[in-house]
This record gives structure tokens, C-alpha cells and sequence, in this order.
């Protein structure tokens, strides 16, 4: 048996390539109102409904399932579990009175369907009972009007969003029962609702003669799925796997699951279970992601998606939302292009990609919304432009106002490396000399502390990891001496054994807990959050620090373990956010883009010397 407490404790998800994704934890018992066995991207990767919440079991009148009501958990079917893996598929072990059931999970890649597969062993009567809903898995609802038609093998359920749920081998019984107060612990944490009632439309039953194999299948047509759709899935995964080293496999998957198509194109979704692509998150997820896995194609697909988005200069924040708020999205996609360049060696693309890649410098040495080149050539931004983005009540909690330190070292490092790229395949670049004029006004960052100021003009002191992704994302800026000051800095007063507090604890303003409501969560987003995705910088600046020796390598790997062998939270992924204090409870979503691409690609770098 699995103890309830620790299995609502560990969660798994499986996405479908387009934004879709099923999601529960490990006793199968939802705790969010993202929870679900389908989970369909309308508008591919986003435009999100949660069509099925659960399929529930009865075998001899034994119930499987795990429900949170007022009070009191009802069933309690986590006392028959006896084992549940995440991988290849979650897949639940039950044993009741002499029977065993085993329930795996998974998706077809590109389509809104999920397929559970079921394989009972002992004579016994099995009941699946589905439980729908029909509606924006961002919100709770009361009662959506569903219609329900019976069909071959199963029934379809009209509503916004049309699903339908049929079996290869067990008959369907008609019978509307509405189900009322569903609670989702976290989202009751979270100060959102979590309270909804559900919709049983019927069962599917089966009579069991000494074992027998069936599945059920949600998907928003009519799709003729089996046991064959499982093959291709297992046979997909493998070839995920063989893209990473024995040691970083159980990150393979979740670097694809942030892959998604968007039209005729590729994106990358920032995080699961909300979020959506954004431009700023795919930029520093790609490398990682793409580059370090040989994904070249999938790379430049990315990469074009986001160049014809590009208006006035700017590529976008939000591809969903069109917005382009952002003042280093647009400079992160110059590193990313020539990250690609760096991997591949195909200056093709980059011919391809000037166009874009020179409308971005025009764009920053005259005006943009977001920011401007300055007289000394740094970029100065408007408040809330940098990813330090939190707001309250309209006003930002981390402002950054002025010329930020890591905007304007990804600034230096876009002019030198197009400038090098310019020379070496022939194309025209105006901006010569720009890049030297930007080194010698950055030196005005460095702080007699001992590390770098994380804005001047105004000049704040303050001690956030900043400084360290400067570091990492440019080259020749500092000094030596200074590139270990600042390394020294962040490891006094920033690391932690899951990434960097984005704030000093030193300072008087720094919130050590991310919890309580969304208000209260957004002023401790970046007021010492510790954020996973900035170790891969972390340890970019040490390894540079320490010149690559053979014991810095290994202690960078070192310093990635508890990354890799986190089995909280999100099961074989890397969360969002922990608490910058101690014992640093994961947090946000359970499985972000940029701590998955970045601890990849930092392993990489540890373990390669390169």
C-alpha cells in the first residue's frame, strides 16, 4: 500500500506533442483542478479543456479509486495499490482479494487522446466508470451542459468540445449521475477554487474469465485505438532515450514534452500544467532542449516559428497572446541562433535568419516599447521588461528599471558573436565597433563589493543571480578575478542545492516561503525564490571560474544530483520553483521548461569540458 500523504505527493504527466497532456499523481487521486486523463489543446499548443477527469474502477465490488469530498476521501482505493511507475507510462499495480489489475496510461503523439489500457488477472466482473467535465482547465466549474449519444463500443459526449470514450472489449451501460463537491487540495492552498462537481455518464463493464486485456479510450473523434498504439509510443520513447547519456535518461522525456507543434510549425511550451509558449522561456530552454539532444531540425523549426512573429524588432513574449513586453526575449533569440550555428555549424540558416537577426539590432540601437540604447551604448528598459516580471495589484514587485546587468551583457555578447558571424560567411554588418563601445561602458556594473550591480542608472546593490547569468551568457566581459568574485558572491548568498535564490536572504526584503495565495506568491516569485533553471548558469560561470579544471567538473555535476534525483513533486521532471529557505519545498508548475533544458545542457558542459 501506498500511504495517501505520500502518494498526493508525487505527480506524473504525459503530453501529446500539441499542448494537451493527461496528468494525475500517484495513487490517482486529483489534487489540482489541472488533474485529468484528458487534458485537449483545442487551439494546438494552446486553448486548453479538461474533458476527462478520472476513470474510476470497481472490480467485485472493490473500488480503486481515490476521491477528495469534505471530510473525508472516499474511495480509498490507495490501500489496493500495491506498487505505481512513472516510466516508460504510469502504469498502477492493484491487488484485491486475489485479483490483480494493472492500469497504464498514455497518449497518442499529435492527436487529443488518451488510451488507458487495462490487463485484469482473476475471475471477477470489472466496472470503469468515467467521470467528464467540459471546460477551461485554468477554472472549476459548476454544471456544463453535456449531451450524451450512445455509439458503437461507447458514447459521445456533445458539449464544447465533443468526447468520446470507447472500449475495444467491454460493453457500455448508460446511466447519468451527476457528482457534487470534488475538492483539489493544492488549488484550496493556492487561494484558487477548487471545489467542482462531475459528471458520470455511465460504465463500462466486463466479465473476466482468468485475465483478460481491455482499453479505454478519450478522445475528441473517433479513433480505432489498441494495444498497437502503445507499441508506437514505447517505440517513440526509445528513440528519446538514446538522445541523452545513461545518467540524464530520466530527463529525456520531459525535454520533449515541452516540444509542441503550432500550426505548420514547432514551438516550446514554458511549463506544465498553465503555461503557454513564451518567447523569453523557448530561448533559454533551446539549447538544452534541442541543441544537446541533435534535434537540429526541431531547432530551426522553433527558431522560424518565432522569427515571423517578429514585429518592429521584437520577437514575442506570449505567441498566444501576441504580446512583446519583453526586453531581452528578442536578444535571447540572437544567443539561440547562434547557439544553433555553434552546434551544427549550418551557416545556411543563419543567411536565412539575417534578415531577422539585423532587424533585431535595429530595433535596439533606435527605440523599442520595452527599452532603448542609451548614449553609452547600454540598453536601458522600462520596469517589469526583464524576467523579473511579478506584478501586484498593477505595480511590479521586482521594478529593474534602467539598465539591467544580464539585458546588457546579452546585449554585448548578440553584437560580438553576429559580428564574428558576419565575417566568417560574408554578409553585411553595420555595427562595427558597437560591441567594444558596449564592453567598456559595462565595467560601470561592477560594484567595489566585490560582484555586480543588478541595475544602474539607478545603481541597486542588491544581491541576485543576475550577475551570474551575465556571466554565463556573454564572454570576455570580466575579468577573471572578477568572474570568480561574482561566482563567490552567488555561492555565499545565493546556491542552493536546487538552483539560485533570485535574492539575498541578507536582505531585508527577501520572502524565503513561495506559498499562500496568488498575491502572496507573486511577491515572493523573485524576492528569494530559488529558480532550478539557474544552475545551468551557475554552473557555466564556476566552470569558467575555475578554467574547466578536472575537479570543477566533477564537482558541477555534483552540484546538479539533487536536480536529477528529485522524486518530489514532478516524477521524472524538474519543477518551476522551490522556497528559498530550508528544507526548499518544490513549487509553481511541476515540470518547466528552462530547469529541465538548463540542468541538461550544464550536465553536458560539466561532464565534456566543452
Amino acid at each position: 500500500m501506498i500511504p495517501y500523504s505520500d502518494g498526493i505527493s508525487r505527480e506524473w504527466i504525459v503530453t501529446n506533442g500539441i499542448g494537451g497532456y493527461a496528468s494525475s499523481t500517484s495513487i490517482g487521486a486529483n489534487t489540482r483542478a489541472y488533474h485529468g486523463l484528458l487534458i485537449a489543446s483545442l487551439s494546438p499548443p494552446v486553448d486548453r479543456w479538461l474533458l476527462l477527469s478520472s476513470l474510476d474502477e470497481t472490480v467485485n465490488g472493490i473500488e480503486l479509486a481515490n476521491h477528495q469530498y469534505p471530510g473525508v476521501v472516499h474511495p480509498r482505493g490507495f490501500m489496493y495499490l500495491e506498487s505505481f511507475t512513472a516510466e516508460p507510462v504510469p502504469t498502477y499495480l492493484y491487488r484485491a482479494n486475489g485479483i490483480e489489475v494493472v492500469k497504464q496510461i498514455f497518449m497518442v503523439h499529435g492527436e487529443n487522446t488518451t488510451v488507458v489500457k487495462y490487463h485484469i488477472s482473476g475471475d471477477s466482473h470489472i466496472r470503469i466508470m468515467p467521470l467528464v467535465t467540459s471546460r477551461c482547465f485554468h477554472a472549476v466549474s459548476g454544471r456544463p451542459e453535456i449531451r450524451q449519444e450512445i455509439m458503437e463500443r461507447g458514447t459521445l459526449l456533445r458539449s464544447r468540445c465533443n468526447l468520446h470514450l470507447f472500449s475495444d472489449r467491454a460493453r457500455y451501460v448508460r446511466n447519468e449521475v451527476w457528482y457534487h463537491n470534488f475538492e483539489y487540495e493544492i488549488e484550496r492552498v493556492r487561494g484558487l477554487g477548487w471545489v467542482e462537481d462531475l459528471l458520470c455518464p455511465g460504465w463500462f463493464e466486463a466479465d473476466v474469465e482468468n485475465e483478460l486485456d481491455l482499453c479505454i479510450t478519450a478522445s475528441t473523434r473517433m479513433v480505432d485505438a489498441d494495444d498497437s498504439v502503445l507499441t508506437d509510443e514505447l517505440k517513440r520513447q526509445s528513440k528519446l532515450l538514446s538522445t541523452l547519456p545513461e545518467e540524464m535518461r530520466s530527463l529525456a522525456i520531459a525535454a520533449d514534452s515541452f516540444l509542441v507543434r503550432r500550426g505548420s510549425g514547432m514551438s516550446i511550451i514554458a511549463g506544465y500544467h498553465w503555461f503557454d509558449d513564451w518567447g523569453r522561456d523557448a530561448m533559454i530552454a533551446l539549447p538544452g532542449l534541442l541543441l544537446c539532444t541533435g534535434r537540429f531540425d526541431d531547432a530551426r523549426a522553433v527558431l522560424r516559428t518565432f522569427s515571423e512573429q517578429m514585429q518592429d524588432g521584437l520577437i514575442p513574449n506570449d505567441l498566444g497572446a501576441g504580446s512583446y513586453n519583453t526586453v531581452d526575449a528578442s536578444l535571447l533569440f540572437i544567443r539561440a541562433v547562434c547557439e544553433y550555428h555553434r552546434f551544427s555549424s549550418d551557416s545556411s540558416f543563419i543567411r536565412e535568419l539575417w534578415p531577422t537577426l539585423m532587424g533585431i539590432i535595429e530595433c535596439y540601437t533606435t527605440m523599442t516599447p520595452v527599452g532603448y540604447m542609451d548614449s553609452d551604448c547600454l540598453i536601458s528598459s522600462s520596469e517589469g521588461a526583464t524576467w523579473m516580471d511579478a506584478r501586484v495589484d498593477g505595480r511590479c514587485v521586482t521594478p529593474r528599471a534602467g539598465k539591467c546587468v544580464e539585458v546588457n551583457a546579452l546585449w554585448y555578447e548578440a553584437l560580438r558573436s553576429l559580428e564574428e558571424l558576419s565575417e566568417a560567411a560574408g554578409l553585411e554588418w553595420r555595427w562595427h565597433g558597437l560591441a567594444e563601445r558596449v564592453r567598456r561602458s559595462f565595467r560601470r556594473f561592477w560594484n567595489p563589493a566585490g560582484y555586480l550591480y543588478d541595475t544602474i542608472d539607478p545603481y541597486d546593490g542588491s544581491v541576485r543571480p543576475n550577475q551570474v547569468v551575465a556571466v554565463a551568457f556573454s564572454h570576455g566581459l570580466l575579468s577573471l578575478e572578477r568572474t570568480r568574485a561574482v561566482v563567490r558572491n552567488a555561492t555565499e548568498e545565493l546556491l542552493t542545492p536546487y538552483g539560485l535564490r533570485t535574492l539575498s536572504p541578507r536582505d531585508p526584503a527577501y520572502i524565503g516561503r513561495y506559498e499562500g495565495s496568488p498575491r502572496e506568491r507573486d511577491q515572493a516569485y523573485h524576492q528569494g525564490t530559488v529558480w532550478p533553471w539557474l544552475i545551468g548558469p551557475y554552473i557555466t560561470a564556476y566552470l569558467r571560474a575555475s578554467r574547466y579544471s578536472k575537479r570543477s567538473r566533477m564537482h558541477a555535476i555534483s552540484l546538479l544530483r539533487p536536480l536529477l534525483e528529485e522524486r518530489r513533486y514532478g516524477i521524472g521532471t524538474i519543477a518551476e520553483v522551490y522556497d528559498g529557505d530550508p528544507p526548499h519545498r518544490p513549487g509553481g508548475c511541476i515540470s518547466q521548461a528552462w530547469s529541465v533544458a538548463e540542468v541538461i545542457r550544464a550536465f553536458l558542459e560539466a561532464r565534456d569540458g566543452i
